[in-house]
C-alpha cells in the first residue's frame, strides 16, 4: 500500500516536471519584440513572392502539451519563404515560365540620364585664349575650339597648347569676311583648306569639324551642306547662343544667364567666343561651368562622331542664286577629299638619309602612280614653298636647289646651286588652292630617282637614290 502510494507520487511529479518542459518548450521558439529590438527588413535579390508564401501554417502532428501551435523563429521563417519562392521559380521554368535567375533592374528614370554639355569658343585664338585655357585647365573641362587661319598664323604657340591640353580644334575659316565666304561655295571651299593646312602644319592633324561664321542660317544653301558632308567634314552649329557677340562689351552676368537658360536639355552646344574683345566671356566662364556641373552635367568634346547639329536652309540662302561648282571642280576637289578622313595605309619616302610620311589622303595614286601636294612632300623635307601670283606657279627651295612648278606646261624647271638650269617633264595641277605633282617626277628632278617601291599591310614605301 505505502508502495503504491510512493509510485503515484512519482509519476505525479515526473508528469509535472515533463508538462513543465513542454511548456517552456513551447516558450522558447517565440521571439519577444520590443520598441527597441525590432527585426530589421529583409532584402531579398528574388522576384516577391505571393501574398500567402510569407504565411507560416503549424505543421500537422506538432503541438505542444498545451495545444499550442509551434512558431518558427526569423531565421527558419526567412528559409521557408526562399524556399518556397525557389520552388515556384522552379516551377515557372518548367512550365515554360521565362524566369532569369538575376535580379531584374527597373529602366533608369528619364532624369537619371547623362547630360553633357559642350563647351565651344569662336574666332580665336587671342590673348583671350590663355585665360580660357587656364580656367579650363583648373576646373578639369574640355572644350571645343573653333579657330580662325589668320589667327592660328599669327599664334601658333596658341594652336599647341590648345591641342596639347586635350582639347578639340575645329574649322572656322581664314578670316570671318562674309561677303567673301558667301559669295559662293568655291571661296568658301578655298578657306577651309587654307586654315586647315595652317592647324595640319602645327598640330600634325586636319580638323574635320567646321563652323560657319555667323552661323549656316541664312548663309548655306543646300549646296554648302552637300559638299561639305560628300568631301568629309562635319559641319556644326549650336543649341544654345550665350549671347556675348549681340554687341560689344555684353557683360559677364548676362552671358551666365543666356548660357545657362535651359538646363534640361540632354545634350547642349554652348556657342562662347575667344576673340578679341570677349573678356567678359572668360570672366563669366568659371560660373558657366559651374551650373552646368550642378545640373549634372558631363563635359564633352566634339568629333566627327558627334551627330551634328545644324540650322535650316533660309529662304533668303536658298534664293540667293550661288554659282554652282562644276562636276569637274567636284570630281577634282569634293570627291578625293574625302579620303584625308578615311583609314588606309601611310605612305614613307626614304630618301637619302631623310624619311617622311604622308598619311592617308595625303597623296593619290592615280594611273599606278603615286601623287603628292607639293607643300606638304617638300615643307617635311626641310624645304620652302612659295607661290608666285604673277605666273602661277610653285617655287620650291630645297637642297641648294630652286624649283618652278608650272602646271600650265606639266614641268618643273630645276635650278642647281651653280645655275645650271634643266626642265623635267612632270604631271603638275592644281587641286583645290594646292600643287599636287607625280611623286617620281618631283624624286627624279631633285636628283633622288625611286628605287624600290614596296606595299606591306601596315604601309606603302617608297626608297630612293
Amino acid at each position: 500500500m505505502k508502495g503504491c502510494r510512493k509510485n503515484d507520487i512519482r509519476r505525479i511529479v515526473l508528469g509535472g516536471l515533463l508538462a513543465m518542459v513542454v511548456i517552456v518548450l513551447a516558450f522558447a521558439g517565440r521571439t519577444v519584440l520590443f520598441k527597441n529590438n525590432l527585426p530589421a527588413a529583409l532584402t531579398q535579390a528574388v522576384a516577391l513572392a505571393p501574398p500567402d508564401a510569407g504565411q507560416l501554417q503549424p505543421q500537422p502532428g506538432f503541438t505542444s502539451a498545451s495545444g499550442l501551435s509551434m512558431n518558427l523563429n526569423h531565421s527558419q521563417a526567412a528559409a521557408k519563404t526562399t524556399a518556397k519562392t525557389a520552388f515556384r521559380a522552379e516551377a515557372g521554368v518548367k512550365n515554360g515560365a521565362a524566369v532569369s535567375k538575376a535580379p531584374v533592374k527597373p529602366p533608369l528614370p528619364a532624369q537619371t540620364r547623362q547630360k553633357t554639355v559642350y563647351l565651344t569658343f569662336d574666332d580665336g585664338p587671342s590673348k583671350i585664349t590663355p585665360k580660357v585655357l587656364n580656367i579650363l585647365r583648373q576646373q578639369g573641362v574640355k572644350a571645343t575650339f573653333f579657330v580662325l587661319g589668320e589667327q592660328a598664323e599669327q599664334r601658333p604657340e596658341l594652336i599647341n597648347a590648345i591641342w596639347e591640353q586635350g582639347h578639340a580644334i575645329g574649322n572656322h575659316t581664314y578670316n570671318h569676311n562674309y561677303h567673301d565666304l558667301y559669295s559662293g561655295f568655291t571661296e568658301f571651299w578655298s578657306q577651309i583648306k587654307q586654315t586647315e593646312e595652317i592647324v595640319r602644319n602645327i598640330t600634325g592633324v586636319r580638323p574635320q569639324l567646321v563652323r560657319a561664321p555667323g552661323g549656316t542660317y541664312g548663309h548655306f544653301d543646300k549646296t554648302y551642306f552637300q559638299l561639305l558632308e560628300q568631301a568629309g567634314y562635319s559641319v556644326m552649329d549650336w543649341t544654345v547662343d550665350s549671347g556675348d557677340s549681340k554687341r560689344k562689351g555684353v557683360p559677364a552676368a548676362d552671358i551666365l544667364q543666356e548660357s545657362v537658360s535651359d538646363l534640361t536639355a540632354s545634350r547642349v552646344i554652348l556657342l562662347l567666343h575667344d576673340g578679341g574683345g570677349h573678356e567678359q566671356s572668360a570672366k563669366a566662364l568659371p560660373d558657366i561651368i559651374k551650373r552646368y556641373k550642378a545640373a549634372g552635367y558631363a563635359f564633352g568634346v566634339l568629333d566627327g562622331e558627334v551627330p551634328p547639329v545644324q540650322f535650316r536652309v533660309s529662304a533668303s540662302a536658298a534664293g540667293a542664286g550661288h554659282a554652282q561648282p562644276s562636276k569637274a571642280w567636284i570630281a577634282a576637289n569634293i570627291i578625293p577629299n574625302r579620303e584625308l578622313f578615311a583609314p588606309g595605309k601611310a605612305l614613307a619616302l626614304e630618301i637619302g638619309m631623310q624619311e617622311i610620311r604622308l598619311l592617308p589622303g595625303e597623296y593619290r595614286i592615280s594611273e599606278g602612280q603615286y601623287k603628292v601636294p607639293l607643300r606638304a612632300a617638300i615643307e617635311r623635307l626641310g624645304g620652302k614653298v612659295s607661290w608666285d601670283v604673277s605666273s602661277r606657279k610653285g617655287r620650291v627651295v630645297w637642297n641648294g636647289r630652286t624649283i618652278l612648278a608650272d602646271a600650265a606646261n606639266k614641268q618643273l624647271t630645276v635650278t642647281d646651286a651653280d645655275g645650271r638650269q634643266r626642265v623635267h617633264s612632270a604631271d603638275v595641277q592644281i587641286i583645290g588652292s594646292s600643287l599636287w605633282v607625280s611623286l617620281r617626277g618631283l624624286l627624279e628632278a631633285v636628283g633622288h630617282p625611286p628605287l624600290t617601291a614596296a606595299v606591306t599591310a601596315e604601309e606603302r614605301r617608297v626608297t630612293t637614290l
